[in-house]
């Protein structure tokens, strides 16, 4: 079967012919893989030719998002059957820590977890894939189309959740004393700032309007690009981040309120991740999700960045990964999210290639790039 896979001693991507996987456990799934998306990790991969083979192997298949239909399953498996459309979930747990054990793997206490497509564990970009039960994720009839966002909408799941379960701590969310984290729409009197307009940022976007917080977002690019096109499109405001300081940024969105109580970080910009801290409000949290990789070095008041923190009942928190929990709520989320943005996400794919197109699928330059979808097999 044809996949694309990145090479020890061999930078970029590459075709290759693997033999199709087969069922060897009772609780096992055959999936035959329809679409896979590409994202910012796979582009870094390639740019920093970063290739985390297994021990043993001089190659791994590539992908980490994918939607696909079951095509054969173990005698024990009972939550999907043959004919069934699935996503899966990324990362595979050490199998020693408690929150591993519990499925939790996205929380890892030893480090020792692989990743399918990212660390030491084939990934999606190829026709067929075999995985345990635990990782198949089964998608509802109506949603099939738009299952691709599964896993980048769980990534923002996990932090929208971060915020959540954070900020409960406080004894009110909104003025109204029946109005709770916990709310469907617990982000009515909350102001947020989301760094980087690309499809985490945008998904992230989503959550928080639906939620209705009053939403920023700042990037890089025109007023005329599709990505503010669509931050418009959900309600939120956009900022052209060009030329201005994190003071002026963290200013204008304090604007309508006076606090700013999020900020989401998007964009794996490492500079400006770190100067908004100083900038943060009284009892707010900031959740970072970018992953810089070149080295930075900045002069910063230390002393200064503790007492503000200390004082001020700031959260700074890391959030990377996401487990069967947040994929199951991203599918819930994915309808709400297309019907009320008007087809936010299907405009969202820009960009389509076919398994063959390996040479060409991490090289678009093209300003309007938004996401890429590989169309492994027609529906």
């Amino acid at each position: 079967m044809k996949a694309i896979v990145m090479m020890k001693g061999k930078p970029g991507a590459h075709a290759f012919d693997l033999p199709k996987p087969k069922l060897s456990r009772p609780d096992e799934v055959l999936v035959r893989v329809k679409e896979a998306g590409v994202d910012g990790t796979d582009y870094n991969m390639i740019k920093h030719n970063l290739q985390d083979t297994a021990e043993g192997r001089n190659e791994i298949v590539m992908g980490h998002e994918m939607v696909g239909v079951v095509e054969d399953v173990g005698r024990s498996v009972t939550s999907v059957a043959p004919g069934d459309t699935v996503v899966m979930t990324v990362r595979r747990g050490c199998g020693i820590c408690h929150p591993c054990l519990h499925n939790q793997s996205d929380m890892c206490m030893t480090g020792l977890y692989t990743e399918r497509g990212i660390h030491k564990l084939d990934g999606f970009f190829t026709e067929f894939v075999v995985d345990r039960e635990q990782y198949v994720v089964k998608v509802p009839a109506d949603l099939v189309k738009l299952a691709i966002f599964t896993e980048p909408l769980s990534i923002a799941e996990k932090g929208i959740e971060q915020i959540r379960v954070i900020q409960s701590r406080l004894p009110w969310t909104c003025e109204h004393p029946d109005h709770t984290f916990s709310s469907p729409d617990w982000g009515r009197c909350k102001t947020a700032l989301v760094v980087g307009a690309g499809p985490l940022g945008i998904l992230a976007s989503a959550l928080l309007r639906l939620a209705e917080v009053y939403t920023f977002v700042a990037d890089i690019v025109p007023e005329d690009s599709p990505k503010v096109h669509l931050v418009k499109q959900m309600g939120a405001n956009y900022l052209d981040a060009r030329g201005k300081k994190p003071k002026e940024i963290v200013d204008f969105c304090c604007t309508p309120t006076g606090n700013l109580d999020i900020i989401f970080e998007a964009s794996g910009a490492a500079s400006t991740a770190i100067e908004l801290i100083s900038y943060m409000s009284r009892s707010s949290i900031y959740v970072m999700t970018g992953i810089p990789r070149e080295e930075l070095f900045l002069q910063v008041d230390a002393a200064q960045l503790v007492r503000q923190i200390v004082r001020y009942n700031q959260v700074v928190v890391g959030s990377v990964n996401s487990n069967r929990s947040h994929f199951e709520a991203a599918l819930k989320d994915i309808s709400a999210i297309n019907s009320r943005f008007g087809g936010l996400l299907k405009e969202m794919i820009t960009h389509r290639f076919k398994l063959r197109d390996s040479n060409r699928i991490f090289t678009v330059t093209d300003p309007q790039h938004i996401k890429t979808l590989i169309e492994v097999e027609p529906w």
